[in-house]
C-alpha cells in the first residue's frame, strides 16, 4: 500500500509540473554555422546593436568584433561593389585589384583583423579553444567565409580555394 501511495504522490507532482520546456542542444559545428550565417546577416543588414547582442553567442571580444565589423561595412561596400576587393572562401577579404592596395591597405587590414577575432572567439564560444582552437579554426574560417559568400550581393567576387577569383 505504501508503494502504491508513493507512486501516486510522484505521478500528482509531475503532473503538477505539466508546463513544457524546451531544451535547444547545439554542437559545436551547428552552433559555428548558425553563428556564421547569423553574423553575416546582420553586418549586411546593418542590425542594431540589440540585435547583436541576442545572438546564440556573444559578449565580450566577440560583440565588439561584430560590432566593428557591422560599422566599417558601409566603407567595406563601394570597393566589394566595385570588385577592388572580394570576400574569400577562408573568411576574409582579400585584394583584387592590385593597383588599388594603397586605396584600400589599412580598411581591409582592420577589417581581417576583426574577422580573425571573429573566427577565434567564435571557436572559444562553442567549446573550441585552448588545445583544440588551431584544429577548429580552419572549420569556423570557412563556415563565415561560405555564408560572407552566399549572403554577399550578385556581382561581387570571391576567392575560392584554388586561389581563382569568381564573380557571385
Amino acid at each position: 500500500m505504501s508503494k502504491f501511495l508513493v507512486s501516486a504522490a510522484a505521478a500528482l507532482l509531475l503532473s503538477a509540473c505539466s508546463s513544457t520546456h524546451t531544451v535547444s542542444v547545439q554542437t559545436g559545428a551547428a552552433g559555428t554555422l548558425i553563428e556564421a550565417k547569423q553574423v553575416a546577416a546582420l553586418v549586411y543588414a546593418q542590425a542594431p546593436d540589440s540585435e547583436i547582442d541576442k545572438l546564440l553567442y556573444s559578449g565580450g571580444d566577440l560583440t565588439r568584433a561584430i560590432k566593428r565589423l557591422r560599422d566599417r561595412y558601409p566603407q567595406l561596400k563601394p570597393w566589394l561593389d566595385q570588385g577592388v576587393i572580394g570576400n574569400t572562401s577562408s573568411g576574409f577579404v582579400a585584394l583584387r585589384e592590385p593597383a588599388r592596395r594603397e586605396q584600400v591597405r589599412e580598411l581591409l587590414r582592420a577589417e581581417n583583423r576583426d574577422r580573425a577575432l571573429l573566427h577565434n572567439r567564435a571557436s572559444e564560444a562553442v567549446g573550441h579553444g585552448g588545445e583544440s582552437l588551431d584544429i577548429w579554426l580552419p572549420y569556423a574560417s570557412h563556415s563565415f567565409g561560405k555564408e560572407w559568400i552566399t549572403q554577399g550581393q550578385a556581382g561581387w567576387w570571391w576567392l575560392n580555394e584554388q586561389r581563382q577569383w569568381v564573380q557571385k
